[in-house]
């Protein structure tokens, strides 16, 4: 299942970029009914448009910035268009240039030109090397967004796990509302913003650079797009950096259970580690396990005042410090200050969960990469199965996407990608990954036809920037075209 902690980056939390991109609205008057959702057809040839050249230009900071047009859909190239925001880091040292990295932080819904904006770079060697070149996808950030949002605030303060008849039809009717706020903004585009659009608008990306070949480092949910976008342009492909890695088959937004199987997983070594911690607030009250359920029990009667963190902020919070072992202390002493009253430490976990991205094109996208079930009560048999997976998080990871049930058909099939044609492709896993799990990035390596595997004995989400050995082997292969040997560890 593709769901919204299996693929948010940690590092898409950034700030506001600091330059400036061009946005142009697509909102339409009209308000288009909602439609359901058959599964999608596998063909993705298309006709790409003419290629023009971008036009750089000096936006501060020795960075430069232009814009991409792409067309709404590739069916029709000529048609109604898109702009893409791009921002360049030029190479350090021109002389040495070998070309342009194009990076994408994941999401969906984080911006590759903010991450590029604060500096992102793999290595002092590969900033001397490659012009570094972000790009926001269609519909995220200066790329033409999407402007509805207003009803997402409501929907995620429902009960996303409801066990009365007022909470479901409390949560079904704000996720109803979300689902018709996008459509009513987003118009026909709405479904022309998944994953195989944005492989295609890859495509366009590199014909407009000029150049030949580049190469590609994707983050999280960006390892998507780049699996897509080899798949389909493998001779595009000088080389493919694949870290916190989706498997592309993994069955859409209501498929496999394996990555709320990994959220138990991390959770329960959270857990572990609290028992053996002498600074843990926790052992006084039978354990984190215990002490989360019991919290859970009383913000769910109504015995705590809320204060901004209900039943599912609280699941935010435990999601949240998934993603990196050093915020678990963070949960231990949230989860105690909350039996004790106070909430204020499950309110701001769970508001940085949700600040990672922005919730409507992350939606989106992932209804659009996989068919999912029409409407409330198909929905909820899907979310049933994810609770018996893991009774405290399957049910909330479920309905986080439940504004699908009410969207358009899905774009892409889920189905295992090779990459026939393409260079070497470097897929980077690590181990204690509770986003995007070690073993998917191992189906990965051995799926592609052309995948090198590197192990990262590390806990948490994408190695790059916390490894310095994944650094290394990922510099040496964008620089050389190295991969590492087979059984190759950090």
């Amino acid at each position: 299942m593709v769901l919204l902690v299996a693929l948010i980056a940690a590092c898409a939390a950034d700030t506001e970029p600091p330059l400036p991109a061009d946005r142009a609205s697509t909102t339409t008057s009209a308000r288009p009914a909602i439609v359901v959702t058959v599964p999608p057809s596998t063909t993705t040839t298309v006709a790409l448009p003419p290629a023009v050249p971008v036009a750089w230009r000096g936006c501060g900071g020795g960075f430069d910035c232009a814009t991409v047009t792409v067309p709404v859909s590739y069916a029709d190239p000529t048609g109604a268009t898109l702009t893409l925001a791009l921002v360049r880091n030029p190479a350090d040292d021109p002389s040495r240039r070998i070309g342009t990295l194009l990076v994408n932080p994941g999401g969906p819904g984080a911006s590759g030109v903010r991450r590029v904006a604060r500096g992102f770079e793999v290595s002092d060697e590969v900033a001397d090397r490659f012009d570094i070149v972000g790009f926001d996808p269609r519909g995220i950030g200066g790329s033409t967004p999407i402007s509805c949002g207003a009803a997402v605030p409501a929907f995620r303060a429902t009960d996303l796990a409801p066990d009365t008849f007022e909470e479901e039809a409390a949560l079904d009717a704000a996720a109803r509302a979300v689902a018709e706020e996008c459509t009513f903004t987003e118009g026909e585009r709405l479904a022309h913003l998944g994953t195989v659009a944005v492989a295609h608008d890859v495509e366009v990306i590199r014909r407009s650079l000029g150049e030949a070949q580049v190469s590609f480092v994707g983050l999280s949910y960006g390892t998507l797009i780049g699996q897509l976008w080899a798949d389909q342009y493998p001779a595009s492909v000088r080389a493919l950096v694949l870290d916190g890695v989706i498997d592309p088959s993994s069955g859409g937004v209501t498929g496999s259970t394996e990555q709320v199987e990994g959220v138990d997983a991390s959770v329960e070594a959270m857990a572990a580690a609290c028992a053996l911690d002498a600074t843990c607030p926790l052992a006084a009250t039978g354990g984190m396990l215990e002490s989360y359920d019991e919290l859970a029990r009383r913000i769910d009667s109504g015995t705590l005042a809320r204060s901004g963190a209900g039943p599912t902020q609280l699941a935010y919070a435990a999601f949240y410090a998934t993603y990196d072992a050093e915020r678990w202390p963070r949960l231990w002493d949230a989860i105690a200050r909350g039996l004790a009253g106070d909430l204020a430490g499950v309110a701001e976990l769970a508001e940085s969960y949700t600040g990672l991205v922005p919730y409507t094109p992350f939606a989106i996208v992932l209804c659009l990469d996989g068919a999912h079930p029409v409407g409330f009560a198909a929905w909820q048999v899907e979310a049933t199965r994810f609770a018996r997976a893991s009774p405290r998080f399957g049910r909330v990871l479920a309905n986080e996407l439940l504004p699908c049930a009410y969207w358009p058909p899905a774009t892409y099939k889920p189905q295992a990608i090779e990459a026939r044609g393409a260079p070497p492709i470097l897929v980077i896993a690590s181990t204690g990954d509770a986003a995007t799990l070690y073993e998917s990035a191992v189906r990965v390596s051995r799926t592609l036809a052309s995948g090198a595997l590197l192990t990262v004995d590390l806990a948490g989400h994408v190695a790059l920037g916390d490894s310095e050995c994944a650094d290394e082997r990922a510099t040496r292969y964008l620089v050389d075209l190295t991969v590492p040997e087979a059984g190759a560890r950090c």
